[in-house]
């Protein structure tokens, strides 16, 4: 997934419009710029780069970068353009469009002034700092630098792009153990960052690196950051030229959510102070303090930390019941997916023909219709199609459903009791955490079965009560947090419609220990879309959108299968039109609140979808090409 991008456009409050419509073609030209109409009143903090127009009387001093630097220290990056008339940033502006250029690199007059920041290197969850730079260590010297939560085999990333220095890889007299060593160089000033008590490194020394690139694994339960400055750093440490890392973290991604069942956010520290709003379990908060110092705090009893909730809710919340985490991981996917079939001849497409796309879903056959549990096997056949559609850019779904686990081991759907369901899970449960162990890091998201509140039975559908499927779900869903913290897990696509399949979540969540739950609830919205449309005989997609999306408050709501079956003849163009109202619907009034639109499927003779290619592998236009660009 592309980095996200933080940027804001400051505007002369005088004569506002004017200055908006001469930055009208470069903010329709970058994406994501936010406009801020001056600096006063608007907190820049919450920006990682600022583009800042410098015209007379807008700046204290007329000093943008000295304004900005004094005023708003969580800023990394200051850009300043010196423009004095509105047509002057109409032309300055217009240049960055024509070479590509957002914040005007080309020039190298200074204009540009970055400070020097690392992001969070370990992917081990809940993040947080285990020892702070300065602590005291049992051989009474001073901790140089911080240590970070990396169980043993946790996946750890370069924190700052630069080159590698250093790469030792038998232990030294430091102590460190293993360790890699990267030189950055931001304003004509040096920086070292080294990370200890590493093992299997992937990097070699002289190698360039760019943050998030992988360096190797923790050797133990954290990884040791060390960053120096040489010349400008302190000094009676085991290193020279030392400096705190923590106020230098700058995790773009770092969003806070609590462990408890609901934390009140309140108007100032404290819990005699009015509370303004509730952060939910699934609520994503943004942290409103330097990034090192809410790290800091996060866990501490009586420590408060000032956050904005996803309802604009701005206060303090108790450390204590705080935990770090990632923005929503569909924050910057296209909404719309494709359903593949792995096994079938036309069912796994090369990446470039879903160009436009987000998703990819298919299912995690390991039984193959025979009752086979080789997952090693299944590996081998899946992995490289998962990588290939990754690489490309797609987010993948997979489906793990009786089929994963289940088919042919001796189970009779029909005839199955709460007894039996339970032996299943927790066979079916060591399947998943075993999956997810193959794939950790990769960002993938786990649907747990597949329609499982269907009335009938299908090949790939097995329906189960919605107590045993509460207790599979709870259970799956611990299995595959214990192999992969970061993954995103969510229900089986629901089949029951706005009524009855919302009737069966809040069932299946009631059944559900109250700690533990999925990351959204899924549906297959079949015969729903634009109203009056053929292929919407049961209503319009409101009312899944609606009723999925109050069962579990604050998380999206998934359609990972919906389309047009059972009519295989009927004219694309047709069909097109229904496609292009059901996505454009949900944009227009569902925005934020629909992670994926999965269609089913990619061809035709995928059982009874209706393909955007036909039997012979040619696309079936208009559909096709509309498709992909909605």
């Amino acid at each position: 997934m592309a980095q996200a991008i933080s940027h804001a456009l400051v505007l002369p409050d005088a004569d506002f419009t004017a200055w908006y419509r001469a930055a009208d073609a470069y903010t329709k030209a970058f994406e994501r710029v936010a406009v801020v109409r001056s600096p006063a009143g608007n907190d820049l903090n919450r920006f990682r780069d600022v583009s800042a127009v410098q015209a007379p009387g807008v700046w204290v001093n007329n000093d943008a970068l000295a304004h900005i630097r004094r005023v708003y220290p969580m800023v990394v990056r200051v850009d300043v353009i010196r423009a004095s008339t509105p047509a002057e940033l109409a032309s300055i502006l217009q240049e960055r469009v024509s070479r590509h250029d957002r914040y005007g690199a080309f020039r190298n007059d200074g204009h540009i002034n970055d400070r020097f920041v690392i992001g969070w290197p370990s992917e081990a969850r809940p993040a947080r700092i285990v020892r702070p730079f300065d602590a005291p260590l049992p051989d009474n010297r001073k901790h140089e630098g911080m240590d970070v939560y990396a169980p043993a085999g946790t996946i750890i990333r370069c924190a700052a792009p630069g080159v590698v220095a250093t790469v030792a890889r038998q232990p030294t007299a430091v102590g460190y153990g293993q360790y890699v060593q990267i030189s950055s160089v931001v304003g004509g000033q040096t920086y070292l960052v080294t990370y200890a008590l590493l093992r299997d490194i992937t990097v070699t020394t002289g190698q360039p690196v760019s943050e998030g690139d992988e360096l190797g694994r923790s050797s133990q339960d954290q990884v040791k950051i060390v960053v120096q400055q040489p010349g400008k750093g302190l000094k009676g440490y085991l290193l020279p030229d030392v400096v705190d890392p923590v106020p230098l973290l700058y995790w773009l991604e770092m969003r806070l959510k609590t462990n408890s069942d609901g934390l009140r956010i309140r108007e100032k520290p404290g819990t005699q102070f009015k509370a303004l709003g509730l952060l939910k379990p699934y609520d994503r908060a943004e942290p409103l303090e330097p990034h090192g110092r809410t790290l800091l705090k996060l866990g501490v009893a009586g420590e408060w930390v000032k956050l904005r909730s996803p309802q604009a809710v701005e206060g303090f919340a108790a450390a204590e019941y705080l935990v770090a985490d990632e923005t929503d991981p569909t924050r910057a996917l296209n909404l719309t997916g494709m359903n593949l079939d792995i096994l079938h001849p036309l069912g796994r497409p090369e990446p470039a023909r879903l160009k436009g796309l987000g998703w990819v879903r298919f299912a995690y056959n390991v039984s193959m219709g025979r009752g086979l549990t080789d997952l090693n096997a299944a590996y081998n056949l899946y992995a490289p199609h998962i990588e290939r559609y990754r690489q490309a850019g797609l987010n993948v779904i997979l489906v793990l459903s009786h089929q994963t686990y289940g088919e042919g081991a001796g189970y009779i759907w029909p005839n199955m009791t709460s007894a039996q369901w339970r032996d299943l899970t927790a066979k079916y449960a060591d399947f998943a955490r075993r999956i997810a162990g193959h794939y950790a890091g990769r960002g993938l998201v786990y649907q747990i079965w597949n329609e499982q509140d269907t009335p009938g039975m299908s090949d790939a559908a097995v329906p189960i009560p919605p107590a045993d499927y509460g207790h599979l779900l709870s259970e799956t869903i611990k299995a595959i947090r214990s192999a992969d913290y970061r993954a995103t897990i969510i229900t089986g696509g629901h089949v029951g419609g706005p009524a009855k399949g919302s009737v069966y979540a809040k069932a299946t969540l009631a059944a559900m220990p109250a700690g533990v739950r999925p990351d959204g609830i899924a549906c297959h919205s079949y015969g729903r879309g634009p109203v009056g449309s053929k292929y919407s005989p049961f209503g319009a997609i409101d009312d899944d959108v609606d009723a999925y999306g109050k069962v579990l408050s604050g998380a999206k709501v998934w359609i990972t299968e919906w389309g047009v079956l059972d009519f295989p003849n009927d004219p694309a163009a047709q069909v097109s039109d229904y496609a292009a109202g059901f996505v454009e619907r949900l944009k227009r009034l569902y925005s934020g609140k629909v992670a994926a639109a999965v269609w089913y499927a990619w061809a035709d003779g995928m059982h009874n979808g209706y393909g955007l290619v036909n039997a012979l592998d040619h696309p079936k236009e208009p559909l096709f090409s509309r498709f992909l660009r909605l």
